[in-house]
């Protein structure tokens, strides 16, 4: 293959001329037909309009995760606030215990930790997206 080859296989539209002349392009890909498509003809993709949405398997997702919470608080016998209760305080009592163990460096920890994580998540947003334009 030379570039008049290469050029070909890149774009046959342009270089429609090239299959006329080259005995091996035409042999490989045949005769190239270059019609114009009517996209008013093109079926819709799932995303461009189907009628199918997944809201309701959401919602009843949800609805089952609430259902075994309030199964769980109902056999342990407290109610789904005071079980809230106790989960926030347990997490302030346990955040507050690493806070006392990190208390030299837990400013300094958390704002390295706040810039790294913060830059990385900059770095993924400023990344050329992947996609058709790609």
């Amino acid at each position: 293959m030379n570039d008049d080859c290469l050029r070909f296989a890149e774009d046959p539209e342009t270089n429609a001329a090239h299959l006329r002349a080259c005995e091996t392009c035409r042999a490989a890909y045949g005769s190239v037909e270059t019609k114009a498509i009517a996209l008013e003809a093109l079926p819709l993709a799932p995303w461009e309009g189907a009628s199918y949405r997944a809201w309701p398997v959401v919602l009843i997702g949800v609805l089952a995760v609430l259902g075994v919470a309030l199964g769980l608080c109902a056999a342990a016998g407290i109610s789904p606030m005071g079980a809230l209760t106790i989960a926030s305080e347990m997490q302030f009592a346990r955040a507050s215990a690493v806070y006392q163990r990190l208390r030299p460096f837990g400013p300094a920890a958390f704002t390295v930790a706040f810039i790294v994580v913060n830059s990385l998540l900059f770095l993924l947003l400023r990344r050329a997206p992947r996609g058709i334009d790609a």
